[in-house]
């Protein structure tokens, strides 16, 4: 089944994906991105420190046709780098190529927690998962587009006529979309929950109520940063209706709230954006670590329900 990652930040909308050539040797020197470096990446000057929006100069009259991508500051640790299913948490900025003029952005707080994410995909190639392809945490890349290229994309940021959209992305963490890990047995009084061989979950209802409330329980530990309560979180998502057994309605969305029949994880956001979506579960992930999976019962006025959530990612 093919995922999507949709963007942590609304003020950005990003056709997501990427892809990797990769074999033996280290990650990094395996690795192959297929966007070379050009005369316009070459000469954009970036600064500023990750977590803060970059100070750029882009050259005059500078016109291209293709996609470019240079990597202008690299993280110290290369053990890991982005490759094909990787999920990238990263800060981002767009700019005009004409007239140096930010456009847009999406920064996170401080070097640790970026404020978007992407997942490299081969069958989904697009210049965001281009320009993560095979980069490590702490790499900064500029990546310019051809004017075609960048007309499609740029007109929701009032693109200059014949300007290349200029993306200077950082990128801040690596994961995997898929929880790994043991199981643990969960709390009396809640369902099983069992996986299938491609990790999808299903929830085993017991033949009692749900405890009253609303309660959690980790049933797989992740080791990756803990959640907080203003952090955007990226997640895959199952809820099931305790009364019936059937898959709830995603109350943002109107359709089913299972994020791996859809194939697209389901973003979170904080705990305050999502109260006022009418998610009730997000103040449970707070506090839990990001490559858990977390299973949630909630038994109240608006009804019996069970979310299992695997954690992908923070922003």
């Amino acid at each position: 089944m093919r995922r999507r990652i949709v963007p942590a930040t609304a003020a950005i909308a990003l056709l997501l994906g990427g892809a990797t050539a990769c074999s033996s040797a280290t990650p990094a020197e395996s690795c192959a991105p297929t966007l070379e470096p050009g005369a316009l990446s070459d000469n954009v000057t970036v600064l500023g420190e990750v977590g803060a929006t970059p100070e750029v100069t882009i050259p005059d009259d500078m016109v291209i046709t293709n996609w470019q991508r240079t990597v202008v500051s690299e993280g110290e640790d290369r053990s890991a780098v982005a490759t094909e299913g990787s999920l990238a948490t990263i800060n981002l900025a767009f700019f005009d190529s004409k007239s140096g003029e930010l456009l847009d952005e999406a920064i996170g707080r401080d070097a640790e927690r970026g404020a978007s994410f992407v997942l490299v995909d081969r069958d989904v190639p697009n210049p965001i998962g281009e320009a993560v392809r095979c980069a490590a945490p702490g790499d900064r890349v500029v990546v310019a587009m051809s004017p075609e290229d960048s007309a499609q994309m740029g007109a929701q940021f009032g693109l200059s006529e014949g300007a290349s959209l200029v993306s200077v992305v950082d990128v801040v963490a690596l994961s995997e979309p898929e929880i790994d890990g043991r199981a643990k047995g969960l709390p009396s009084g809640f369902p099983a929950v069992v996986t299938d061989d491609s990790g999808q979950p299903g929830v085993v209802l017991p033949p009692r109520d749900l405890p009253a409330g609303k309660h959690s329980a980790t049933r797989i530990a992740g080791d990756g940063p803990e959640v907080r309560a203003d952090d955007s979180v990226i997640a895959d998502v199952l809820v099931v209706d305790a009364e019936t057994g059937a898959v709830a309605t995603d109350p943002a969305t109107g359709q089913p709230f299972n994020s791996w029949e859809s194939g697209t994880p389901r973003p979170l956001y904080t705990e305050d954006q999502m109260g006022q979506s009418g998610v009730t579960f997000r103040d449970e992930i707070t506090g839990k670590k990001v490559g858990s999976q977390v299973v949630v019962v909630e038994n109240d006025e608006q009804g019996s329900r069970v979310s299992v959530v695997n954690i992908l990612g923070i922003g």
